[in-house]
């Protein structure tokens, strides 16, 4: 086990704690999440925004868990010869109790060492006791160190750095972005989340400045500019360190953005950065979008090139300009296609393959005899809305549907992903269309089908369900439908 801050050796100082042991025993309960039983508040099952104390565990962030373990196992598969002479390790800077990081020790057997860092004891004691109960705890590492220390304690010897490295903070992974591409080996994945989404979606637009280096936009596509702009930020601190960047993944959903980026050491690949980046001009009176290349051959526009509305505080017709953030690709196709047993870019594939592959049913209770005090425990499944399912043999239909539904879910975000238009860096929604003709909106597949009978790309968007992605204008838009 690693040693906390203090030195002491974490097995025989906080797991023998009575005041922690007794808050286990009394205020969590186990869950399955995955094919992976949790030992987590039992508060955060029961309450719609999670409580911090006795330790943070969010049941709404299922889908970001899933997604990652989906994640992470792909690009093990796709690039662990790359990493053959290095064991493969993944760092949890933010473990909490350890739901994501645990589940990644149980889940994906091709990961060696997963090591927890939490600041927190009752966290980081209830990350070893499901690490226990799941048979993985020659597997897992546990540290109390804060974050800065924990990541670049690693970075002077470049075998020992981490092939993946998963920060999930509270608010603003800003503040750790540089200690976090130091961790990462060479080609390895950083992923990041960004839960202050009133600053990424354009409500604190100095702040945004301030943190990202770049200016949001307020808009019906601000989600996929909060995903852009983090990227960029990432690049732009890679940087520095004659690192590059490259997007794999990245999705957004509810309270926050999350983003998977490789990291490669080139000087030559991160003097490409600017070829990256670049402006997006909106027009919030004729809904016109538009993206510019970051070097200009002359200043950002001043007024939109459609209606004439400027981007000065005096004019009734308002232009705003985003920027700089990613323009260019964020979906690594072949790792979607990996994740969803697709060869090649055949994005034809049926969710009930994909369902075999992650086991979209719910799995049956086993007996875990590992510790004494879990089986006291109430062992439950939480779903996609965080509510607590009784387990139940995977015969009984009434688990397998939400399941089955919930998977199919994650196909979908997957499937459209794979098929979007991703560089173009913004999207429409059915609803502003219908809103710039001034009738109702129109159905999706009439936009999809007669905007591609126009001659222009177009596709759906994984960031919106009534979303889509042309390099079609908005005028154009209108004269085709």
């Amino acid at each position: 086990m690693l040693d906390d801050e203090e030195g002491r050796d974490f097995d025989k100082s906080d797991n023998h704690n009575y005041e922690i042991e007794r808050q286990l025993t009394e205020e969590f309960s186990l869950m399955r999440e995955g094919s992976t039983t949790l030992l987590v508040p039992s508060e955060s099952l029961q309450t719609k925004v999670p409580p911090r104390t006795p330790a943070f565990f969010n049941p709404a962030a299922k889908l970001s868990r899933d997604i990652s373990t989906l994640v992470y196992s792909s690009f093990i598969r796709l690039n662990g010869c790359l990493f053959k002479k290095v064991p493969i390790t993944l760092a949890d800077a933010f473990s909490g109790v350890g739901a994501r990081s645990i589940r990644v020790a149980n889940e994906i057997p091709t990961v060696d060492k997963v090591i927890l860092n939490d600041l927190n004891p009752v966290a980081i004691t209830a990350a070893k006791k499901s690490a226990m109960t799941n048979g993985v705890e020659e597997k897992c590492l546990f540290s109390r160190k804060d974050v800065h220390v924990f990541l670049n304690e690693r970075r002077s010897i470049k075998k020992e750095r981490y092939v993946i490295v998963d920060l999930d903070p509270f608010g603003s992974p800003s503040p750790y972005a540089d200690s976090l591409v130091r961790a990462v080996t060479d080609g390895g994945l950083i992923s990041v989340t960004a839960t202050d989404t009133a600053v990424l979606f354009g409500k604190y637009p100095k702040v945004c400045w301030r943190k990202y280096y770049s200016k949001p936009i307020n808009c019906t596509y601000s989600n996929e500019i909060a995903v852009r702009i983090l990227i960029s930020f990432l690049g732009l601190i890679a940087g520095r360190m004659d690192l590059s960047i490259e997007p794999v993944f990245a999705h957004s959903h509810r309270h926050y953005s999350r983003v998977y980026v490789r990291v490669h050491v080139s000087s030559n690949e991160a003097n490409k950065l600017v070829d990256n980046l670049g402006y997006i001009t909106h027009c919030f009176d004729c809904g016109d979008r538009r993206c510019h290349p970051l070097v200009f051959p002359s200043p950002p526009p001043l007024s939109c090139c459609i209606c004439g509305g400027g981007n000065n505080n005096d004019s009734k017709k308002k232009l705003s300009v985003a920027g700089p953030l990613w323009v260019k690709p964020i979906f690594s196709k072949q790792l979607i296609s990996d994740i969803l047993c697709i060869d090649g870019n055949n994005y034809g594939a049926k969710s009930d393959d994909f369902l075999n592959r992650v086991g979209g049913h719910a799995p049956a209770p086993e007996d875990h005899n590992s510790d004494p005090m879990l089986d006291n425990h109430k062992i439950g499944v939480s779903n996609s809305k965080g509510s607590l399912l009784s387990l139940s043999p995977s015969s009984d239909d009434s688990v397998q549907v939400p399941y089955q539904k919930y998977f199919r879910q994650i196909f979908q975000l997957l499937h459209t992903a794979g098929l979007e238009l991703d560089d173009q860096p913004y999207y429409y929604t059915i609803d502003e269309v219908g809103s710039a003709m001034r009738t109702s909106p129109p159905p999706m597949n009439s936009i999809l089908e007669q905007i591609n009978q126009g001659g222009f790309r177009i596709s759906r968007t994984s960031f919106r369900p009534t979303g889509f992605k042309t390099n079609a204008s908005m005028e154009e838009i209108k004269k085709l439908l």
